[in-house]
């Protein structure tokens, strides 16, 4: 009979989670290096700042790409937040916030390309 010593440890779940802070940071550069702050901040004033939401949808598209609810629970975690300056919010501003940017598309659309092509 040949008797084998486990060599691994086991492994203790724990509560660690991995944020994809690459396309965090690569999202908030291009916003800054475009002026998209500038873009998006003359169509919400009050409330959650809605740069910092965008941002967040945009970073979370990439990484994870399930629906708006999953993108609420992704951004509510305690990193993320504090990466994006946000309090706790629920999934209904997420879908506010998109409102928001269909209602505005095409004034939206039109500065963005101005800031691509004509500055």
């Amino acid at each position: 009979m040949n008797i084998t010593k486990q060599r691994a440890f086991l492994t203790i779940p724990n509560k660690n989670i991995c944020v994809p802070f690459r396309s965090l940071l690569a999202v908030q550069i291009f916003y800054e290096k475009l002026n998209f702050c500038d873009i998006f901040s003359k169509h919400k004033r009050k409330g959650f700042d809605l740069n910092s939401l965008v941002i967040g949808l945009l970073s979370y598209k990439p990484t994870e790409n399930f629906s708006i609810k999953e993108a609420g629970k992704w951004l509510n975690q305690e990193e993320i937040l504090e990466i994006l300056n946000l309090e706790r919010f629920h999934e209904r501003v997420l879908y506010r916030t998109l409102e928001l940017l269909g209602r505005n598309r095409e004034e939206i659309l039109s500065d963005i390309l101005n800031s691509l092509f004509f500055v």
